[in-house]
């Protein structure tokens, strides 16, 4: 079943009238997304899901790619909300990979993220850490420094208490 159809058509309306630029949903999996483009006029232009070396989710990000709906990450550098066993920037494919550009970890696993094509929102209170977050376009990830941080992937979630969302009703 759909979530809320009426919430979809609402927002629908406020784009037609010019009241937003832009709509989309937030951890939609790939069946939720498949019901709202059976019913939708307007498809969601975005959809913000949980994305990191630990929840690579290439499926998903695939069926947005070929439903041209952008898939936005979060969580891409971990999350401070969940009780995080460990930490992204210790993973040796990311040390490697900082290492090799002469980058951080943080600029390595948001620069991953945009070249699997995600869209990165990565949050920071800190000016030098948000500087340091913008500073990820000097180098590229080769093929097999992305495949390495792909083969991290293990389902691990750090939000929604571990669940996944796209099994919600």
């Amino acid at each position: 079943a759909m979530r809320d159809t009426g919430t979809w058509k609402a927002m629908e309306e406020l784009l037609e009238k010019g009241k937003v630029k832009a709509i989309g949903v937030a951890n939609y999996g790939e069946r939720q997304l498949k019901q709202l483009l059976k019913v939708c006029k307007i498809k969601p232009m975005v959809n913000q899901v949980e994305f990191h070396p630990r929840l690579v989710q290439s499926e998903l990000l695939e069926f947005c790619k070929a439903n041209g709906i952008v898939l936005q990450a979060y969580a891409s550098l971990g999350s401070s909300d969940a009780k995080q066993a460990e930490t992204f920037f210790q993973l040796p494919p990311v040390q490697k990979a900082a290492e090799a550009h002469k980058a951080t970890p943080a600029q390595v696993l948001l620069r991953w993220a945009l070249q699997k094509g995600a869209l990165v929102v990565p949050k920071s209170s800190k000016a030098s850490r948000i500087q340091e977050n913008s500073e990820v376009f000097h180098f590229s990830l080769t093929k097999s420094e992305v495949s390495a941080i792909d083969a991290l992937h293990n389902g691990t979630r750090l939000a929604w208490k571990g669940e996944d969302p796209g099994k919600i009703e």
